[in-house]
């Protein structure tokens, strides 16, 4: 829904709309009724980095799907305030994609956060398995979590998308397969499934979980967990894809499937 805001005494002579606005991620516990405020991090990216100024008009998201369309009113310290001209209420697409993606060394999970941020995926958890090659204690979960947070919030502005990838805390592998038991369909790559990708979708799915291995893959014993927890194993082809290119490929797939891309 368009809600349009009294400018007070602006007028809309008086913004500098730019060709292409700015586009900020605010938590809507920033925004009152007439304003959003912009918390430290988003002043400072907007004043230092994008240069903006008043009464430059700029876009700003909640991340969950509002939009609102505001200028620039006043700058005080660390925080800047803008005046909400007006607002469209947006519904993510269906199916919500929620992708578990397999634990992997050095930046390889923050390649995949960011594309599948990108791309518009809904939600994102890392699990442990028994080939990653890599043992991260709760310290390191904390600040994996925290980075790929930010990763996320970046790839949405950057595309321009009013939803931002909601990353989950790491997942052990019996918490992956219960998480699997609870989702309405759930398809896991595996390279020794005989089932394409496309034979295991169904044409109306409100939710639709993709399992991803980690570098190595999942062996036996794990695809056949993922299948006794209600996962559809499926080949994205003969090709064997890296543990950060396949949930790519494969998310671009479903998307492309069900029409919210392409």
């Amino acid at each position: 829904m368009l809600r349009c805001v009294q400018s007070g005494d602006h007028s809309a002579a008086g913004w500098r709309v730019l060709s292409a606005p700015p586009w900020f991620v605010v938590p809507r516990t920033e925004w009152s009724e007439d304003f959003v405020s912009f918390p430290p991090d988003e002043t400072h990216h907007a004043l230092h980095v994008l240069r903006v100024s008043v009464p430059d008009v700029v876009t700003v998201t909640d991340g969950a799907g509002m939009l609102a369309r505001c200028a620039v009113e006043t700058i005080e310290h660390d925080r800047l305030r803008a005046r909400i001209l007006e607002t469209e209420e947006l519904r993510a697409p269906k199916p919500r994609i929620v992708v578990y993606q397999g634990a992997a060394k050095g930046r390889k999970v923050d390649e995949v956060i960011d594309r599948l941020a990108e791309l518009g995926i809904t939600e994102a958890w890392v699990y442990e398995s028994k080939r990653a090659v890599v043992e991260w204690d709760k310290a390191k979960w904390t600040k994996l979590h925290d980075r790929w947070r930010s990763i996320a919030r970046s790839a949405a502005k950057q595309s321009r998308s009013p939803f931002v990838l909601d990353v989950g805390g790491g997942l052990s592998w019996p918490e992956l397969v219960r998480h699997v038991a609870r989702e309405p369909l759930a398809i896991a790559l595996w390279e020794d499934a005989s089932l394409p990708l496309r034979s295991a979708l169904v044409a109306e799915v409100d939710r639709l979980a993709l399992i991803v291995g980690p570098e190595g893959g999942l062996d036996r014993a794990e695809a056949e967990a993922l299948a006794d927890a209600g996962a559809q194993l499926v080949s994205l082809g003969p090709h064997i894809l890296r543990t950060e290119v396949a949930p790519v490929v494969a998310a671009s797939a479903l998307l492309w499937h069900y029409g919210i891309i392409g």
